[in-house]
């Protein structure tokens, strides 16, 4: 079981000043954003994020992308762009000697009618089933994410029964389609997390690991993320905060 953290757009940090940081906090797993990748101005390639993680031994996940991303959009251009950045990020993963790539499953609005809603969710079949057959291309597992209801938007993966709907209706290999639970997003959802892992564990290859009040998906810091990890079994387990700080909270909570 590995345990990191994620390099957020909100950093400043290289890819290798994170490494050397998450090694002072005995942490040996980078989840990399692909927002990071986008905006930082000495962002890694694939050769590089390979060799300074072999060189530290590290394992990196990879996050596609997924502000104004939807891979079930209900515009057939917008939502083939949105598979094409999987794919791209997928061959990086592929490239980078990355264990999985992370992505979300797609959302409609809930003021929608009925049929509107059901549109939306054909259509993340279709990316995910698209996504899952480059994935396997690649030999890169894609791990669907929890995500949680808010007012704007209904997702297809915020509920133990959606998530699993889901996955089965995308009928891909379960090597190659696979689970990040965020137990964050199950939090401020209001489903305890086991219900996922009864629901999916067997696929649950990612944890994304943070805190909330039940209200907001504030990304607070979790003191107790290695109980929680131990819960839900996953071999990669990611600390997503919003400062280096919060990390240093996570951990020195544990020693």
């Amino acid at each position: 079981m590995r345990f990191g953290a994620a390099l957020d757009l909100r950093y400043d940090q290289s890819f290798e000043a994170f490494v050397e940081f998450l090694a002072t906090q005995g942490l040996s797993h980078v989840e990399i954003r692909q927002g990071y990748l986008d905006v930082h101005p000495d962002a890694p390639t694939a050769d590089r994020v390979r060799d300074v993680a072999a060189e530290a031994d590290v394992t990196v996940t990879l996050h596609a992308p997924f502000r104004d991303c939807d891979l079930g959009n209900l515009n057939d251009r917008l939502r083939e762009a949105t598979v094409d950045a999987v794919r791209d990020s997928l061959d990086f993963a592929a490239a980078a000697g990355a264990e999985a790539v992370v992505v979300h499953g797609g959302a409609a609005r809930p003021r929608y009618p009925e049929r509107v809603q059901e549109r939306s969710r054909e259509q993340a079949v279709r990316s995910l089933r698209a996504c899952a057959a480059h994935a396997a291309a690649a030999g890169v597992p894609l791990c669907v994410e929890n995500q949680r209801d808010t007012s704007s938007k209904r997702r297809h993966t915020a509920t133990p029964d959606r998530l699993a709907a889901l996955l089965d209706d995308v009928d891909a290999d379960p090597s190659v389609l696979k689970v990040t639970l965020d137990v964050g997003h199950a939090k401020v959802a209001g489903v305890d997390p086991r219900a996922f892992v009864d629901a999916v564990g067997d696929r649950i290859a990612v944890a994304h690991l943070h805190d909330n009040d039940g209200r907001d998906d504030d990304h607070n810091p979790l003191p107790g993320f290695r109980d929680v990890a131990a819960a839900v079994g996953a071999p990669f387990n990611v600390l997503e905060m919003k400062s280096l700080a919060d990390i240093e909270r996570c951990v020195a909570a544990v020693d």
